[in-house]
């Protein structure tokens, strides 16, 4: 079951290996358990009739309040923010966002201050991340739409700078080539999951939406040797389209990194955005069902705007026959949890 370079290995593999090492050595701190569970849902399975073998990645359970796949890339992102000696890290998002949330808890953490540009408004009684934002006591700075946040965040570093602050601006969803690589090193511990429990996963289904997490991913299989595991993002509110563009604005200066080819970097790249339903963060029966079927079979818990949806997609697909019994499946869980706490309607 070894992905290691064999003795005679070729050309392709050599690069590859060379790869391995110079993505080994690229700045990282610490922030994520060594390696979250894998589980198997026997129970599901026999939940949803013609269900593949299907498991659970459960980043979940990750630190920082179930900080999930955001956390992952700040382990680069803050790499990168202490080399570069910032004193602030700014990022944007909605009023509810995970990643404006978890990087503002690790900035608190790391000493740093943190703002963040939020479209939405105040409100003297917030809730779930909106409240913890609160209490971290980030700079919050509020605007009417998506489309206003990152002008007047340029604003806002510009205005700091000039006050002698050292700003370092982390992208939506730190998914650019320096946080994807997160989820690069969660690729390695599916990997090293595979050997430890003596299979392959066929596929694996998640939310894609700012397109960080599936560059990771999609590089991650480059890199250790999983061509054939399908990667497959649902989005919980861009088109497709949209998300591949973002998907390959990031994998392509990773691979030039790591000093991989880049040609033909968008085959293969899988995204569905027929799950999002009325609008982004608002449920669908099906994302309800999904809720439903994973708390009350697995007692794992989904949040409503991206793990639910794409869990949704997931179900839909076995329905239609898209994935065979025999096959495997792992669903990642990408945490989200906190925002159980901002509807009554999960």
């Amino acid at each position: 079951m070894s992905r290691g370079v064999h003795p005679t290995a070729t050309a392709d593999d050599r690069e590859t290996a060379r790869a391995r090492e110079i993505f080994r050595r690229l700045p990282r701190i610490s922030l994520i358990a060594p390696s979250s569970p894998i589980e198997r849902c026997v129970r599901l399975r026999a939940a949803v009739p013609g269900c593949p073998d299907l498991y659970v990645k459960r980043d979940d359970h990750q630190p920082f309040l179930c900080g999930g796949n955001k956390l992952r890339k700040l382990e680069y992102i803050m790499a990168d923010v202490l080399e570069k000696r910032a004193t602030t890290v700014l990022t944007t998002g909605g009023t509810h966002s995970n990643h404006a949330r978890i990087t503002a808890m690790v900035a608190r953490r790391l000493g740093l201050k943190c703002v963040l540009v939020l479209n939405g408004e105040d409100t003297p009684t917030p809730r779930g991340n909106f409240l913890l934002n609160h209490l971290l006591g980030a700079d919050l700075h509020f605007v009417r739409s998506r489309e206003d946040r990152e002008p007047r965040a340029r604003e806002l570093a510009e205005d700091l700078g000039k006050r002698g602050e050292r700003v370092y601006s982390v992208p939506l969803g730190s998914s650019n080539e320096i946080g994807s690589f997160g989820l690069t090193a969660a690729m390695e511990e599916v990997a090293a999951a595979e050997e430890r429990l003596g299979l392959r996963f066929d596929a694996i289904v998640f939310p894609s939406s700012s397109g960080g997490t599936q560059a990771g991913l999609e590089v991650g299989k480059r890199l250790f040797g999983m061509d054939l595991i399908q990667v497959i993002g649902i989005s919980p509110d861009d088109s497709a389209g949209d998300i591949i563009t973002n998907i390959m604005k990031a994998m392509a200066p990773m691979l030039a990194i790591l000093g991989l080819r880049k040609e033909g970097i968008a085959a293969g790249i899988a995204v569905d955005d027929g799950y999002i339903g009325e609008a982004y963060g608002i449920p669908t029966e099906a994302s309800r069902e999904a809720c439903r079927l994973w708390s009350e079979n697995e007692g794992i818990l989904l949040d409503p705007v991206y793990t639910a949806k794409a869990s949704a997609a997931l179900f839909s697909r076995i329905r239609n026959g898209m994935f065979q019994a025999s096959q495997r499946v792992l669903f990642w869980h990408t945490g989200g949890l906190i925002n159980l706490f901002n509807t009554v309607d999960p």
